[in-house]
């Protein structure tokens, strides 16, 4: 079927949530990879939504994280918004 509709088994680089809080609903989400080749052959699954695309920008050793830690290796950080509906939607 994939190849019938000319869709590759492999998905882009992505990251899944699940983000609970009390009286709020459980969302269960993903984001993917800005600047993922694999974004342009289209995903398996149709998961993909532009609003899911998110810049993942990388920062040296010496940039301390968000947290203050200083590693020893480069890292990345992408910024994006959660947003819980009250568990009574």
């Amino acid at each position: 079927m994939l190849q019938a509709t000319g869709r590759s088994p492999v998905r882009a680089a992505h990251l899944h949530f699940m983000v609970v809080a009390p009286r709020q609903r459980k969302l269960v989400t993903h984001i993917f990879v800005e600047g993922d080749p694999q974004l342009e052959i289209g995903d398996s699954v149709f998961g993909v939504k532009d609003s899911l695309i998110k810049k993942f920008e990388e920062h040296s050793p010496a940039t301390p994280t968000p947290d203050g830690r200083v590693l020893e290796q480069s890292w990345t950080r992408a910024t994006f918004d959660i947003v819980l509906a009250p568990e009574n939607c």
